[in-house]
């Protein structure tokens, strides 16, 4: 039984302007000592540090000014006797920029089967086909062009609203993508489990994974909902939790940046569900898997004019990835003052697609893509939506996208290996 947890935040990659963040907690912990090792050889130690005991989160940030490439992080954990009681390790790549970013996709949304076949016209039909092998090698595709992370975007299909529908966590009703138990009814897809395939190949691969609790219903954060999720959030904990690439918690539900009062079916005052909401979920997480973050992607659109009722929110929310800037408004210098003031970090969600995209989701140029990157150089990662459909490597397309997602595929591998200096 695993009895010290640890979790690097960003998960595999910075820049050398970023700043490491890695959370740690065990039950006898007293203190932590960092080592950094590259190519076989210490680079240095850091610690001890101190930390809290009783499974309490603490925060390191450990010095990596100087250091350029792939390294290698061992956390070792001490009880206040000296004596040590575990240890974590794992790989990390430090990427030069002069920015805060580090230019590249750090990591990528994929759909098990996207919720708007209208939207996803040229893909959904590849997606039903793709069998577990398939989605391995999706990951495999992944990981050659250098992302680090994956971002499911949901683990059930619903085709429900929030306040517009009579449904309830006993009652629900929607499709699993997995061999779920609890609610076992299964959307009809080719491969019999996906997570499975996603993860244990991610393992291999040393990514990490996000799965996307959800979807109960669209901005729905309910007391029935959050019963909902803390259900699902355990059994895929219990199926999955043995997978070291699961890495966090990703809240399908999604909310748009002015909250309910843009939104007609919603009294404006129903936003206050959503910070219990949270507090709530972020409790009850930490003691299932502690350490493990927390994350949300609203759109943008005028959170800044609701920083009072987003601050609450926030405070329970570790990764914030908001959306659709290049389609509205680059409020980017406004939520990262939010965020900073709850400690919460700031990635964002890059639209991979062309806009606009009134015939179905189709990817972006290269060019137009990073140039969209650039945009988000102050930001610490970028994340874009999403991988599915929109980016194939030739000759594993499976019906999954068209021609142009080979196109943008090649010409940004060979542009992640020269940010990352691979050749």
């Amino acid at each position: 039984m695993k009895t010290c947890f640890c979790t690097p935040i960003p998960s595999g990659r910075i820049s050398t302007n970023g700043k490491l963040e890695i959370r740690v907690a065990a039950k006898a912990l007293d203190n932590v000592t960092i080592r950094i090792s590259q190519n076989g050889s210490l680079l240095k130690e850091e610690g001890p540090f101190k930390a809290a005991a009783d499974l309490q989160e603490t925060k390191i940030y450990p010095d990596l000014k100087g250091i350029i490439g792939t390294i290698d992080l061992t956390v070792e954990f001490h009880d206040a006797a000296g004596q040590a009681i575990g240890s974590e390790s794992f790989p990390y790549e430090v990427v030069a920029s002069d920015v805060h970013s580090t230019c590249l996709l750090d990591g990528c949304w994929v759909s098990i089967y996207h919720w708007s076949n209208a939207e996803a016209r040229y893909f959904n039909p590849g997606l039903k086909k793709l069998t577990d092998d398939g989605w391995r090698q999706t990951v495999r595709s992944m990981h050659k062009i250098g992302i680090t992370s994956i971002l499911i975007q949901n683990v059930f299909d619903s085709p429900y609203y929030a306040y517009q529908h009579e449904m309830t966590a006993d009652k629900y009703d929607g499709l699993a993508f997995y061999p779920s138990k609890i609610y076992p009814q299964r959307m009809e897809l080719a491969a019999h489990d996906p997570i499975e395939a996603i993860l244990s190949e991610a393992d291999k691969c040393d990514m990490a994974v996000f799965p996307g609790v959800g979807l109960y219903a669209w901005f729905d954060f309910s007391p029935e909902s959050l019963k909902w999720h803390e259900r699902v959030t355990t059994e895929l904990w219990e199926r999955y939790g043995h997978h070291k690439s699961l890495y966090g918690w990703y809240l399908s539900e999604e909310m748009m940046g002015d909250l309910y009062y843009g939104y007609d079916p919603v009294p404006d005052e129903k936003y206050k569900d959503i910070a219990p909401f949270f507090a709530e979920y972020k409790k009850f997480v930490h003691e299932l898997t502690p350490t493990k973050p927390v994350a949300m992607a609203p759109d943008n659109v005028k959170m800044q004019v609701y920083r009072k009722q987003w601050l609450p929110i926030l405070s329970n929310i570790d990764i914030l990835i908001p959306f659709a800037f290049a389609r509205t408004e680059n409020n980017v210098a406004e939520i990262a003052k939010l965020c900073a003031e709850t400690n919460t970090h700031f990635w964002v969600d890059m639209e991979i697609f062309a806009n606009p995209f009134d015939n179905g989701l189709a990817p972006k140029t290269y060019e137009d893509l990073i140039k969209e990157i650039h945009n988000y150089d102050v930001l610490e990662q970028v994340y874009g939506y999403q991988y599915t459909g929109l980016m194939n490597e030739p000759g594993h397309r499976n019906n999954v996208g068209g021609p142009k997602t080979e196109d943008l595929y090649v010409k940004y591998e060979a542009y992640q290996e020269k940010v990352r200096r691979l050749k």
